[in-house]
């Protein structure tokens, strides 16, 4: 391992492989893109003179680079686990696209593959490492903040077209999965914040298309210590903004609440105002967070916790399956 950065592998050259490399490339200083690789070696090749990059025609030629110390895993959920299997079995650390998998028992497996293995694995969900959300994590400890409820949207307009990933039952599409993860894992880190419980959601699945085999729109609703609202749609536009309160506390996390970067809070009759520049796309904070964490010999993470990441796969785990789409969390065969 070159000691002063991180010599980055990304496997699955999808739009988001794009964006990802992009900031690791621009704004990243702990980082580099070292390789990439997918199935099709010509795919492989075009992406890699786009970024001055090795490119491998196989996941396991890329797994068998000693030069590789992390692989980003960017193809669709169903095929997460064999990937993470894969890399982690030849000593590579592991960041893997939100969400990391669809059920428990991969999580599981994975994450006591990557203990015995001495590596990292993380979920790369970005929003919680955007340092207005890490500030506003830190506003809400330092003042002993109590909080009430969540409320939090994800969703956009596709037109239907059972082709797509998004609404393809067999690609693991459908609402919770694609967006819902967000605002569940905001919901969830808060609670683990205030060290408040978790509880069971009652959830309502609404599709806009009756020959849909995904869950086009979902609520989750929590009533614990801390109640909270969680809604998804890949069929309809949702408001952008997610309210956090309590007693004499109201937070708003504004435009596109998922790359938090202005943040409004009302506490005590005094007004706080988080506001952070970011100048990539927003995949720049996990990546130097987890590259920070892999030349610090570090396995866990305290931004993306492991805990937070389970507790988030089951939720959706299971209210899926008591939704009638099982058939989203199974794993690849």
């Amino acid at each position: 391992m070159n000691h002063r950065k991180v010599c980055w592998g990304i496997a699955g050259l999808g739009k988001i492989a794009h964006r990802f490399v992009k900031d690791l490339t621009t704004q990243v200083d702990n980082g580099v893109l070292y390789a990439v690789a997918a199935r099709d070696q010509a795919r492989a090749d075009l992406f890699a003179d786009t970024y001055c990059c090795r490119s491998y025609g196989s996941y396991l030629a890329m797994a068998q680079d000693p030069n590789v110390d992390a692989v980003y895993i960017a193809t669709i959920h169903p095929f997460h686990k064999s990937m993470v299997e894969l890399f982690l079995q030849h000593g590579k650390h592991v960041l893997v696209e939100k969400p990391a998998f669809t059920n428990t028992k991969d999580w599981d497996a994975m994450s006591l593959l990557a203990e015995a293995q001495g590596l990292l694995l993380a979920e790369a969900m970005k929003s919680v490492a955007f340092p207005a959300y890490q500030a506003l994590r830190r506003f809400i400890q330092d003042s002993n903040v109590k909080i009430d409820s969540v409320e939090a949207a994800f969703g956009n307009w596709h037109e239907f077209d059972p082709s797509q990933q998004i609404f393809n039952p067999d690609l693991c599409g459908g609402a919770t999965l694609d967006v819902g993860v967000y605002g569940l894992w905001l919901y969830v880190d808060l609670c683990q914040l205030t060290k408040s419980m978790v509880p069971r959601p009652l959830v309502t699945c609404v599709n806009d298309h009756a020959e849909s085999e995904v869950d086009e729109n979902v609520e989750f609703v929590f009533e614990g210590e801390i109640s909270g609202t969680i809604r998804a749609s890949v069929t309809r536009h949702l408001v952008r903004e997610a309210v956090i309160r309590g007693p004499d506390l109201e937070i708003i996390i504004h435009e596109k609440w998922w790359n938090p970067a202005a943040i409004d809070i009302f506490y005590q009759g005094e007004n706080h105002t988080i506001n952070s520049t970011v100048k990539g796309g927003g995949f720049e904070y996990e990546i130097a967070h987890v590259s920070e964490l892999i030349l610090n010999q570090k396995s866990l993470s305290d931004v993306i916790p492991a805990g937070t990441s389970r507790k988030v796969i089951s939720i959706m785990e299971s209210c899926l399956a008591e939704n009638g789409f099982g058939h989203l969390t199974r794993p690849a065969s």
